[in-house]
């Protein structure tokens, strides 16, 4: 069969650090976005799970679970079975004793399981799809490891048994929804910054550049200044979400602290990872709503009071017009120096980046404006104005409002003889999408038939097959 875009309904799947997307290819945007983040449930063998089994979690009110993990476990105490939970009733259904997990780790699909249940259930439960009928096309990021690439294939043609299988660079897919061949990629996203220099369709390896900054990392530090007091409350806050809340009171004053009532069945089956989960949502919704960058002359504490506030209210009721720190803390995209506080435990999962030639660890970051601009001294010389004048700014982070006109300011003023132009999609889903969105338009091409790897290619010359076929 050949798998021309005209004939046969290609999918495609964007594993991204907080949500994945998935949809057909030739459609605008993602049919699925689910998180990235799954639940699970260890139990010993031989117990059945009485919270959240498949026989009486309806009768619970809670969402069923999706499939059993049946796979075996050797823990302290002899062998468990682990149950996963996914997509969208995985994490944001509340399930006692549920620890929570991703995943994804830098960028990379390095926990198998759970992504093959995750893709089983966007395949079959959220699409409805024959997964046999359809081949799939994969973004992955530039410095995708062989062993993520192999154990993806493995899921696909072995796990699914669909027909054909392309893995597409992310930076590339990213400049192709951009609608150019050539362009200078930064997507500033959940887990790290990246930039990914395009030439003629190709990402250039010597320029690819990354660093764990991005909204994981802010969230770490919001964290940090919520759970105590500040100079504007006395009081740390409560960061419960609706999932705890039994009941708020609404008659409060802006500024006044909240009383909510938590629900007492729930609070002692809930896993700190899980509480950890909830909180960071909360976080990233304040995020979200409220976070500006000053454009021009960089954050000022000696200004900072003339500094416009939004009223913003959390789930357990507490609201205030924040001013200053919705500028302060975002100021650390662009001078992390002095704004990230290194006191303030990050993520266990942003440890693992060292610095290499192309890689920033969390005790060196950089600007923003300064990773592109390392990127583009790493690339060939005749290659520079080109990438310059189509900079593309992509990632669900970038949406923060000021980022892109801050960049220009600060771009200028580290290359002021260069002409700098950056493209960015003005329509949200297009930059927070963007490689899915990149991957969809390049899969419905009636010429990309021949650069899929069929089934039958795979398992007459094996992975290397795929290596060769998705440079």
């Amino acid at each position: 069969m050949v798998y021309n875009g005209d004939e046969v309904s290609a999918l495609v799947v964007d594993f991204g650090s907080y949500t994945t997307r998935a949809g057909y290819a030739g459609e605008d945007c993602p049919r699925v976005v689910t998180p990235s983040f799954y639940g699970y449930i260890d139990t010993p063998e031989g117990e059945s799970s009485t919270t959240n089994g498949n026989a009486n979690a309806a009768a619970e009110g809670e969402d069923v679970v999706m499939e059993n993990g049946g796979e075996g476990a050797n823990g302290t105490s002899g062998k468990t079975t682990r149950k996963y939970f996914v997509g969208d009733d995985g994490v944001g259904v509340w399930r006692k004793g549920m620890e929570v997990d991703n995943f994804m780790q830098d960028g990379i699909v390095y926990d198998a399981e759970p992504a093959s249940r995750l893709l089983n259930h966007i395949l079959h439960d959220r699409l409805g799809v024959n997964p046999e009928e359809h081949p799939l096309m994969i973004t992955e990021p530039a410095w995708n490891t062989t062993k993520a690439r192999e154990q993806l294939t493995q899921m696909v043609f072995e796990g699914e048994k669909m027909p054909a299988l392309y893995f597409g660079s992310a930076g590339v897919l990213s400049a192709f929804a951009a609608g150019k061949p050539t362009a200078l990629v930064l997507d500033v996203g959940y887990t790290h910054s990246s930039v990914v220099p395009i030439v003629d369709g190709y990402a250039l390896r010597a320029g690819t550049m990354r660093q764990p900054l991005g909204s994981e990392l802010l969230i770490s530090q919001f964290h940090s200044h919520f759970i105590k007091p500040s100079s504007t409350r006395d009081f740390p806050l409560s960061l419960a979400s609706r999932h705890l809340i039994s009941k708020r009171d609404p008659q409060l004053n802006p500024g006044t602290k909240a009383n909510p009532v938590l629900r007492d069945d729930r609070m002692s089956g809930t896993t700190a990872s899980w509480k950890k989960w909830s909180e960071n949502g909360v976080i990233e919704n304040w995020k979200e709503a409220t976070t500006e960058i000053v454009n021009y002359k960089g954050f000022d504490f000696n200004t900072s009071k003339d500094l416009p506030q939004v009223l913003y209210e959390f789930p357990d009721g507490y609201h205030q017009y924040f001013g200053e720190e919705r500028y302060r803390f975002t100021e650390m995209l662009f001078d992390p120096k002095n704004y990230f506080n290194q006191s303030v435990e990050p993520p266990a999962n942003l440890r693992g980046i060292s610095n290499t030639d192309h890689s920033h660890s969390l005790k060196d970051l950089v600007s923003l404006s300064q990773l592109v601009h390392d990127s583009i001294m790493a690339c060939d010389v005749d290659v520079r104005a080109s990438l310059l004048q189509n900079i593309v700014v992509v990632g669900n982070t970038s949406l923060t409002r000021g980022l892109i006109e801050r960049l220009d300011v600060e771009l200028a003023a580290l290359m002021p003889s260069q002409k700098i132009k950056i493209h960015s999609p003005t329509i949200p889903f297009e930059r927070k999408y963007a490689s899915w969105v990149g991957g969809s338009v390049l899969a419905s091409l009636g010429t990309f038939h021949q650069l899929w790897v069929t089934k039958d290619e795979y398992e007459e010359h094996g992975i290397n097959i795929v290596h060769q076929r998705c440079k």
